[in-house]
């Protein structure tokens, strides 16, 4: 299987598509991949950790050890049942696996997709453990950020990087902010969505970290990942189940409570310029649990959050973006809820639930959403969200 040659076909699919949606010729579409990924090379924090911290990682059959701990811990059986071995992988990505998903390679792929741009997150686990020590934390997210901007480098701009920022410890991470803009030119920042230390996100303890996002005018996304020993709904209920269970969970239910925490504790009304993005849960929860907060809203926030100006949906609409996943066939509902300037378009390239290479195709077929709202979608909303030039970015190989 040699992936690349499917670039000029689904290409003249999309467009096919987009024009059966509109009466006029379209122009050219344009597609930035709010929530990509890459598989980062074993030896990453051997060759870029700082050398004093070198000596705390470790490696074992399922991945990486860190102070002597596992940095996941998947369901019993997870990658069996995704089918996600070596040899599968192979098969899926063809010549892009054979050439280790070096950054010409996810090129390539991004042609085949027909996408101009992606964001790439990472690591979704070596930096993210809860207890762990803060130094430790934060040297892996630097030594991450490093090589981050190496592999990106060789992408001739189609790949942009975010910073991981733990939030273990509030000083250490205003430094990794400050290190990853200075040193190192990155704009956009990402955490985790679960609680820190038995603090949820929205506790005002974290208001020097949103300070400092909020000031550079960049955006700051939440972002769970499956089998993380970070304090989640997923891995506490169902760690030791399935991976149907702990993963239908994981990702959903997670964002919805930060949402609530960010609202509640007043993190919207403190920082009203700050921009957040929700990344790899999907859309369609976003209405029914803004509905419910709404509600509560109304109810009780004249005593348990007094300090309120707006209704938790005002405050999304006015500062949140969400992403959608490429067959997310209740997108319209969000749509109709929120209108179409906060959803963005999200692959999670390479992962094993990524439709490639039928994802962007997947989108577009997507019904009861129109031609101008997927436009925006696919490119308006992100350079909105990343704070991008839309002229001066890259064009996938047409």
């Amino acid at each position: 299987m040699h992936c690349s040659i499917g670039s000029s076909l689904s290409r003249a699919h999309w467009r096919t598509t987009l024009n059966t949606m509109t009466t006029a010729d379209p122009p050219d579409l344009l597609v930035i991949d709010a929530d990509g990924h890459t598989f980062e090379p074993r030896d990453l924090l051997e060759r870029y950790l700082d050398k004093k911290y070198r000596g705390r990682i470790g490696e074992h059959a399922s991945g990486p050890l860190i102070d002597g701990r596992p940095a996941m811990q998947h369901p019993p059986g997870a990658l069996e049942a995704l089918r996600f071995d070596p040899q599968t992988i192979g098969q899926r990505f063809g010549d892009i696996a054979a050439d280790h998903f070096s950054a010409q390679a996810v090129r390539r792929a991004l042609d085949v997709e027909g996408i101009d741009v992606s964001v790439l997150y990472g690591p979704l686990y070596e930096c993210w453990i809860e207890g762990m020590d803060p130094e430790l934390a934060y040297a892996i997210a630097r030594a991450y950020s490093r090589w981050l901007v190496e592999y990106i480098a060789d992408a001739g701009g189609r790949l942009l990087g975010a910073a991981p920022i733990p939030f273990f410890d509030v000083e250490l991470a205003l430094r990794a902010i400050d290190y990853a803009v200075h040193e190192l030119g990155l704009r956009a920042f990402w955490t985790r969505p679960n609680p820190v230390g038995g603090r949820m996100l929205g506790e005002q303890v974290f208001d020097p970290i949103f300070d400092a996002i909020e000031g550079l005018d960049a955006p700051l996304c939440f972002h769970e990942g499956s089998g993380s020993l970070m304090h989640n709904i997923g891995t506490d209920r169902f760690g030791h189940s399935t991976w149907f269970e702990q993963h239908a969970c994981v990702h959903p239910m997670e964002q919805q409570m930060l949402l609530a925490s960010l609202v509640v504790q007043g993190v919207f009304e403190r920082h009203p310029r700050l921009r957040v993005a929700f990344l790899e849960s999907g859309a369609a929860w976003a209405p029914a649990w803004l509905h419910r907060l709404d509600e509560h809203a109304e109810l009780v926030a004249w005593k348990d959050a007094p300090s309120l100006t707006a209704t938790p949906t005002e405050y999304f609409k006015r500062q949140c973006f969400i992403s959608c996943d490429p067959g997310e066939e209740l997108l319209y509902q969000v749509v109709d809820f929120l209108g179409a300037q906060n959803v963005v378009f999200a692959t999670d390239f390479p992962h094993p639930d990524a439709k490639y290479p039928n994802a962007l195709k997947s989108f577009l077929e997507l019904p009861r959403v129109d031609a101008a709202t997927k436009r925006k979608i696919l490119w308006d909303n992100a350079l909105r969200l990343y704070g991008l030039e839309g002229t001066s970015l890259p064009r996938a190989s047409r």
